[in-house]
């Protein structure tokens, strides 16, 4: 019973050790069977019993506590899944060591089916967003449901299709949006991709305007860029907060690709919103910044200004992957990636404060919500 109850409570910890390794060799096969037969409670015992800190079984775990309705369980299990994926210690790079010593079996594709499938069930029914108190405590709504977090997103097409990070609609009870001056309407979560931490969002009523994708990748050390959101919302601004800046290089930490450094400020709520150049053009969506304690901690300074934002090239395949028909523009003759009307022609650069009132009727809050 205890056993169980630290898998029901969150609260398991798994060896990893030569000893341990050997012994489950000996019940991979058992585990598989369990999960082939549906029997989560006997799945969850023997992970927890035999198993080791390696991706595998943690996908195990998290399929243990789906077959049993444990939703909120089964999505941390998943997402430790992943992380171990993603380890130092995954598979391809052991480079000879005992491979059952190493963290990952490398299939998160597996796992992030499992949370999209999960994150795209959640309740849309909300009332509208209550936002945080001057002391950054959520507010609970009249029908009791309660504000977890807010974050940004922004609109992409005609029909209410809005993006944001995965990691603020993550575990959601459900979710909202709200354009400024507008008002509150529950959002539908159709996708997501865990990996490069993205949410697509479905809202029904109508929106002023989407954002324009730069369509050639032009982004070059140096860039000026204009950030849009909603940051600590609550204490700053409810209408929206412009901050400007730079891009400072073009690949993320530990030189990933994906992302792209720039130095325009941001804080807790800017996650999601969009990261436009100095035309008005998405060139990326915002998506985490240096932990200066960490950074202070570990090397004795105070990292400044080093924020991340995903790449547009990026969120464009995860768009075209859902079949998004998206605006994009070079600058100068604007037209839509998948669809036949033609957007009017490009005028000459917009001032950044432009920018943000373009931004504005495109870039709203997103609520998640316990529920």
């Amino acid at each position: 019973m205890a056993r169980f109850d630290a898998f029901r409570g969150g609260n398991v910890s798994l060896p990893m050790g030569t000893l341990e390794a050997a012994e489950w060799a000996l019940y991979r096969d058992s585990a598989y069977e369990h999960l082939a037969a549906g029997q989560w409670r006997e799945l969850a015992d023997i992970i927890q019993r035999k198993g080791i800190n390696n991706d595998l079984n943690w996908y195990y775990l998290g399929r243990a506590a789906e077959g049993m309705g444990e939703m909120d369980l089964a999505r941390q299990y998943y997402l430790r899944s992943i992380e171990r994926s993603n380890s130092e210690k995954a598979s391809h790079r052991c480079q000879g060591a005992v491979i059952s010593l190493c963290d990952g079996f490398e299939f998160p594709d597996v796992t992030q089916a499992r949370l999209s499938q999960m994150q795209a069930s959640a309740p849309a029914n909300v009332p509208a967003p209550q936002t945080a108190q001057a002391d950054g405590k959520p507010q609970t709504g009249s029908a009791g449901i309660q504000l977890l977090r807010t974050g940004t997103g922004f609109v992409v097409d005609a029909a209410g299709s809005v993006v944001t990070n995965y990691h603020v609609v993550q575990q959601c009870g459900a979710v909202s949006f709200l354009l400024n001056g507008g008002d509150s309407t529950s959002a539908t979560i159709v996708a997501s991709d865990p990996m490069n931490d993205l949410a697509l969002l479905r809202v029904s009523d109508k929106t002023p305007g989407a954002a324009v994708f730069q369509d050639a990748d032009k982004l070059r050390a140096g860039d000026d860029i204009i950030v849009f959101g909603y940051p600590l919302l609550g204490q700053l601004s409810s209408a929206g907060n412009l901050t400007k800046g730079s891009v400072t290089a073009l690949s993320g930490l530990r030189d990933d690709t994906r992302y792209f450094q720039m130095s325009a400020p941001i804080q807790l709520g800017n996650s999601g919103g969009p990261v436009l150049n100095s035309s008005g053009r998405v060139i990326g969506i915002v998506t985490s910044k240096l932990n200066a304690a960490r950074e202070l901690k570990s090397t004795g300074d105070i990292s400044q200004n080093v924020n991340f934002s995903l790449k547009a090239a990026v969120l464009r395949t995860f768009l075209d992957s859902n079949n998004i028909s998206y605006a994009k523009s070079d600058g100068a003759k604007p037209a839509l990636a998948k669809a036949s009307v033609v957007p009017a022609p490009a005028e000459a650069a917009p001032s950044a404060a432009d920018v943000g009132r373009q931004a504005e009727k495109f870039t709203g809050i997103v609520g998640c919500y316990k529920g």
